[in-house]
């Protein structure tokens, strides 16, 4: 009996990463990065960048409007390095220094299909 895994197979290793970093919407992955502890983001980052280009290769054979669900986690995953990478190689922190957490700034909408 095989398990069914949430990514695209061949992608397991990044399964512990999605509930946290693969939200559904830009603020939902700008929340994950403001209220993680940079451990966590680090370890994320390590992970994601070494597949990064495998990850985002294989997201690229679908139309951004039509990817399956597996490959469309996967992508929304990637977006969520995106957040990472800014505490890791802007910040240093998960928030930019001197701004208040939480804050009010709500994204009403984000670039489709992964807004």
């Amino acid at each position: 009996m095989s398990v069914r895994t949430t990514l695209p197979l061949g992608f397991a290793d990044l399964e512990p990463f999605v509930e946290q970093w693969a939200g559904a919407t830009v603020d939902a992955r700008m929340y994950a990065r403001a209220s993680a502890d940079m451990a966590g983001i680090r370890r994320f980052y390590e992970v994601a960048v070494a597949r990064g280009a495998e990850a985002l290769e294989y997201c690229a054979q679908f139309p951004l409007d039509a990817m399956p669900d597996d490959a469309a986690l996967l992508f929304r995953l990637m977006l969520g390095l995106a957040q990472a990478s800014i505490a890791v190689e802007i910040h240093g922190q998960p928030r930019a220094p001197g701004t208040p957490w939480p804050n009010s700034i709500t994204l009403q909408r984000g670039p489709s299909p992964f807004g």
